[in-house]
């Protein structure tokens, strides 16, 4: 796997999606701290985010590469071998059973849940920024004594 995705510790982000869990617990002394925390929470996943979409462009590059490799070079092997007429068609065809090809699949694949998972992460911390934002700072419609 790519070092560059296995240096993504998500472990820092337990504590900061733990108080999402919080918020309805809220009052307005701490709504400074819970905004300070989602923002950092943000940035934390930012720049996970960009190190696991760097690492998956990179997955997709080799992957390219393993499939030209395949194509171009291991295929005439495996077809000869097996008295398979030599063609386009066949070599395409070996390269979905190439064992590197299918690798570099797997890391394509594992990359591409990684910035999935950042992205969905991202946007529950923003959606909880804006969620203490709203609670804290805006005035509530009601009677005044809920919660009494």
């Amino acid at each position: 796997m790519s070092t560059a995705l296995q240096t993504v510790d998500v472990t820092k982000l337990v504590e900061y999606t733990k108080l999402i869990n919080d918020i309805g617990g809220l009052n307005k002394m701490m709504a400074p701290n819970y905004l300070r925390d989602f923002i950092n929470a943000m940035d934390a996943t930012s720049a996970m985010l960009s190190k696991a979409t760097k690492a998956h462009l990179n997955a997709n590059a080799d992957l390219k590469r393993c499939e030209a490799i395949a194509y171009l070079d291991k295929a005439g092997d495996y077809l000869t071998e097996r008295n398979i007429k030599d063609t386009a068609e066949s070599r395409k065809k070996y390269i979905d059973i190439d064992s590197d090809v299918g690798e570099a699949r797997e890391r394509v694949a594992i990359t591409e849940s990684m910035v999935v998972f950042l992205k969905n992460k991202y946007q529950a911390f923003r959606c909880a920024h804006d969620d203490v934002k709203k609670i804290s700072f805006n005035e509530v419609q009601g009677t005044g004594f809920e919660g009494y």
